[in-house]
């Protein structure tokens, strides 16, 4: 009796890696780390405060007062989202795990973890440069360190299968590149100007138009 494609996939999936370790187990970890890494930066959202009798017109006023904490919140919410989907697509063509990517995922995860904290901090002072850079350096790694992961895990099929798609490997340290070079430039539009620095991370909203175009990239099957 013959297996569909789908079953197989799901047997290689399950099938431990060098030393036990599964890629369920990895994904189930991760995917836990970046759903309490979204709650903590809702919890963190400031309730304004307000003296006296309450108003409609002083709440109104304090909701202004607190908007670089919902500007914060949605942009990290929006970057850890793209963070994520760029990881699913990854581990949805890994078939084993290893030491070496486990510890890789882990330093991923842990700056990942880091995103609220510098959430906070760029709200409460995103007029300032260090914050600005704090924030911008966090992302900034995590694309590199996920770059480096993609690059191990799929170089000579170290982790994948033996026709996995090479370009799909190129696709996947590309995007991540891309990601971490537009916030160590605006690093650098820091320096002169902190709020340059944050307009400038609409270019990672418009580099995808541009891959396709010069790479003529077409999303893959996990990005769909």
């Amino acid at each position: 009796m013959t297996e569909s494609k789908g079953e197989k996939v799901e047997k290689v999936e399950k099938k431990p890696g060098l030393l036990g370790f599964t890629v369920e187990r990895v994904n189930a970890f991760s995917d836990g780390v970046f759903a309490v890494a979204i709650t903590l930066m809702g919890v963190n959202i400031l309730v304004p405060t307000i003296s006296g009798k309450v108003t409609e017109a002083k709440l109104a006023h304090g909701l202004a007062s607190v908007w670089p904490h919902f500007f914060a919140f949605v942009l990290s919410f929006i970057i850890i989202g793209m963070f994520w989907i760029s990881h699913h697509a990854l581990f949805s063509e890994i078939r084993r795990a290893n030491r070496t990517v486990i510890w890789i995922n882990l330093i991923y995860l842990l700056l990942i973890v880091f995103i609220p904290y510098n959430t906070m901090l760029m709200s409460q002072f995103g007029n300032t440069m260090v914050s600005t850079v704090m924030y911008a350096a966090n992302m900034a790694a995590a694309g590199i360190v996920q770059a480096i992961m993609a690059f191990y895990a799929t170089h000579d099929q170290r982790l994948v299968d033996e026709d996995f798609n090479p370009r799909l490997a190129a696709d996947f340290v590309r995007g991540n590149l891309i990601m971490a070079a537009v916030f160590l430039i605006s690093i650098g539009i820091a320096f002169a100007s902190p709020q340059w620095a944050k307009y400038f991370w609409v270019v990672l909203f418009i580099t995808p138009l541009f891959e396709r175009a010069i790479f003529g990239k077409t999303p893959t099957t996990a990005e769909e």
